[in-house]
């Protein structure tokens, strides 16, 4: 008879509080580059002591879902960072033209993350695309091209699209190549009219989603990407290695 029952065990509270932020984390309402609420309000809103706290985020710190910045705060980082990328980076170093195909990598998943958005986005969602769009003219238009509002605009995209691996995988792209990529970008878009182009084109997707017109949506991500890409590969063969 007794052994139908099985031990009943105490979850640890710093337990219980890695499993609700690894939970937000997944069901995409915290998302790559999101800083954590401070210590003392974490400690009111979950209802817990401060050593159980520090032993969650210590945690996730290790099994890579936090980066805990000294002075700064906790943010979220890409659930993909940490996979060893050196040799790819070595890869791209010995042959730039090689940043051409991973840029073809991203205009798949992108193209995949503006059709997505404009079927499944939400009001809210649709208001913080707007704002990066409002941010990325603000940031890009009299002064010169800036590289993080163009990425929140992508990733604000991407979490519309309701797919929290998505978020992530594009989030991590844009970290692993903004060594390689942002100068060049930056020089593409700092070139007589071509930060006015790439508004237009962030407007019509924008427009897009916004009319929940997936096939269009799609299209101009790929259009907007394309163009970006051809870009790319201009500068890099008059430049020979940059």
């Amino acid at each position: 008879m007794s052994t139908v029952f099985e031990e009943i065990k105490v979850e640890k509270v710093s337990d219980k509080i890695s499993e609700q932020i690894v939970k937000l984390i997944v069901d995409g309402k915290l998302n790559p580059g999101d800083k954590l609420p401070g210590e003392r309000q974490l400690i009111d809103v979950l209802g817990v002591g401060r050593s159980s706290l520090r032993e969650a985020l210590n945690r996730l710190e290790t099994l890579g879902y936090i980066e805990i910045r000294k002075r700064k705060g906790n943010y979220v980082k890409s659930i993909d960072a940490t996979l060893q990328l050196d040799p790819l980076k070595g890869l791209i170093q010995a042959d730039l033209r090689k940043i051409v195909q991973l840029y073809e990598l991203r205009r798949d998943l992108e193209q995949a993350s503006a059709y997505n958005a404009a079927l499944k986005r939400t009001t809210e969602d649709l208001k913080r695309i707007k704002e990066t769009l409002i941010a990325f003219r603000r940031q890009s238009g009299a002064a010169r091209f800036s590289w993080s509002a163009d990425q929140d605009f992508h990733l604000a995209i991407a979490q519309a699209s309701q797919n929290f691996l998505r978020v992530h995988v594009i989030s991590n792209i844009f970290e692993f190549s903004e060594e390689f990529l942002a100068p060049v970008i930056e020089e593409v878009a700092n070139q007589r009219d071509n930060q006015s182009i790439i508004a237009q084109q962030h407007e019509a997707i924008y427009q897009a989603i916004a009319d929940q017109n997936a096939e269009l949506a799609g299209k101009r991500m790929d259009e907007h990407l394309c163009w970006t890409n051809e870009r790319l590969i201009e500068l890099i063969d008059k430049n020979q290695g940059i």
